[in-house]
C-alpha cells in the first residue's frame, strides 16, 4: 500500500515538531504562543515560490477557489489556539493521541460531503487504532480510578475538529483541480493569515519583536527548522488524503502517540534537559499495551 507509506511519515514528522513545540513553549517562549503560531504562519512565505516554480499554473485558478482555499489556511492554523492551550498544560505524549479522534469526525463529515465510505474491516481497524490513541492518554488511579483532564480533552476535541474540517475542504476542493494548486492556495492562507495577526490583533507585534530581543537568532532558527518539519508533513498528509479514503489517512495518523512516546523516551533519557516525560513502570506497561492495539489495527487495515 504506496499510501500507507506516505501517511505514515506525516505522524512521524509531526512527533519530532510536537516534541519542539513543547521544548519552545517551555523553554524559550515561557508559556506564550502568539509568536509560535504567527511563524507557523510564515512559513507559507517560503511556500508560495517554491510551489509557483514548480508549477506556474497554480495562479490560473477562479478568484473564488483562490478565496476558499486562502480561508481553508486560515482554519488550519486555527488549531494551533486550542493545541497550544492543552500543550501548555499537559506533556506531549499525553495531549498527542487526544488527536485520534479526528478519524470520527473525518468519517461523519467524508460520507455527507465526499460520498466516502469504509468496509466493516477498516471501521473495526480504525475503531482499535481510534481506541489505542485514546487510551494512551488515560490516567489510572486506585482511589480515583480512570480519569482524563477535562480542560485538556476538551481543547483537543476542538482542535481535532477544526483539523477535520480542514482535511475534508482541501481534500474536495483539490480533486476539483490538483494537489499543488489547492496546496498553493492553502499556504497563501497562512501567510495572508500571519500578515493579518501582526499588523491587526493587538500583542502579536509586541511578543513576535520579544522573541527576537529575548533570545535572538537561535531559538527563531529552531523555530524555523520546526515549521519546516511541520510543513513537510502538511504536504506530505494531503497527498496521501488523495490516494485513499481521508478517514483511513486520519487513522494512519493513529501512530503519532507511537511515535510520539518513542522520542519522548528518547528525549527523557538522552536528553533531559530538553523533555522530561514520565516513565514509569506502570505509565509505561499502559502505554506499550495500548500501542500494541495500534498495531493490531494496523494490521487489520492493511489485510
Amino acid at each position: 500500500m504506496d499510501w500507507l507509506v506516505i501517511a505514515l511519515l506525516a505522524p512521524l514528522l509531526w512527533s519530532v515538531s510536537e516534541h519542539i513545540d513543547k521544548y519552545l513553549i517551555s523553554r524559550y517562549f515561557l508559556g506564550k504562543t502568539k509568536a509560535l503560531i504567527f511563524f507557523s504562519c510564515v512559513i507559507g512565505i517560503f511556500l508560495l515560490p517554491f510551489i509557483f516554480l514548480y508549477q506556474p499554473s497554480v495562479i490560473n485558478v477562479s478568484w473564488q477557489f483562490a478565496l476558499i482555499m486562502i480561508l481553508d489556511g486560515f482554519l488550519y492554523i486555527s488549531y494551533l489556539f486550542p493545541y497550544f492551550a492543552a500543550l501548555k498544560r499537559d506533556d506531549a505524549s499525553t495531549v498527542i493521541p487526544i488527536f485520534q479522534t479526528i478519524p470520527v469526525f473525518t468519517w461523519v463529515l467524508a460520507f455527507f460531503i465526499l460520498g466516502e465510505t469504509l468496509t466493516t474491516n477498516q471501521l473495526l481497524a480504525s475503531a482499535l487504532i481510534i481506541l489505542g490513541a485514546i487510551g494512551i492518554s488515560l490516567k489510572f488511579n486506585r482511589k480515583r480510578g480512570i480519569s482524563l483532564k477535562k480542560e485538556v480533552f476538551f481543547f483537543m476535541i476542538f482542535a481535532s475538529l477544526i483539523i477535520a474540517v480542514n482535511g475534508v475542504v482541501f481534500k474536495l476542493f483539490a480533486i476539483s483541480v490538483d494537489f499543488w494548486t489547492a496546496m498553493f492556495w492553502q499556504s497563501a492562507g497562512f501567510a495572508v493569515l500571519g500578515f493579518l495577526l501582526l499588523f491587526f490583533v493587538k500583542g502579536y507585534k509586541e511578543e513576535v519583536l520579544a522573541v527576537f530581543k529575548r533570545h535572538g537568532h537561535f531559538a527563531i532558527g529552531i523555530n524555523l527548522f520546526n515549521e519546516i518539519i511541520n510543513t513537510i508533513g502538511v504536504v506530505v498528509f494531503n497527498f496521501a488524503t488523495l490516494l485513499a479514503p481521508i478517514t483511513l489517512v486520519y487513522v494512519i495518523n493513529g501512530f503519532n502517540p507511537v511515535f510520539t512516546l518513542l522520542f519522548g523516551l528518547i528525549f527523557t533519557i538522552f536528553l533531559p534537559k530538553m523533555e522530561h516525560e514520565d516513565i514509569r513502570g506502570k505509565v509505561l506497561l499502559q502505554k506499550v499495551l495500548f500501542i500494541a492495539l495500534i498495531f493490531v489495527g494496523a494490521y487489520l487495515l492493511n489485510l
